[in-house]
């Protein structure tokens, strides 16, 4: 993905870490930075096996991180119901 590429080397470029969180800062520093004309851009110049890889990415994120609360909650309310009893 051309978009990647370039963030990459604009990161190399101001960063010489390879630390998770200044990347992350990084990244939504630069998403902050675009429009929606500008998102939609970018997802035009994609084939569409790079539009499925960036979808299956946040869809595993996003319905996992859904799932994981949902068992975290029923396991408290499980564990609330049982200290009452």
């Amino acid at each position: 993905m051309k978009f990647a590429d370039e963030v990459l080397e604009l990161y190399l470029k101001h960063f010489n870490d390879d630390e998770s969180e200044s990347l992350e800062v990084f990244i939504h520093s630069i998403l902050e930075q675009m429009d929606h004309k500008d998102l939609l851009e970018i997802c035009r110049d994609c084939h569409k096996e790079e539009l499925n890889t960036v979808l299956a990415h946040y869809l595993h994120n996003h319905v996992g991180n859904k799932l994981k609360n949902t068992i975290m909650d029923d396991e408290d309310d499980s564990s609330f119901s049982q200290s009452i009893q």
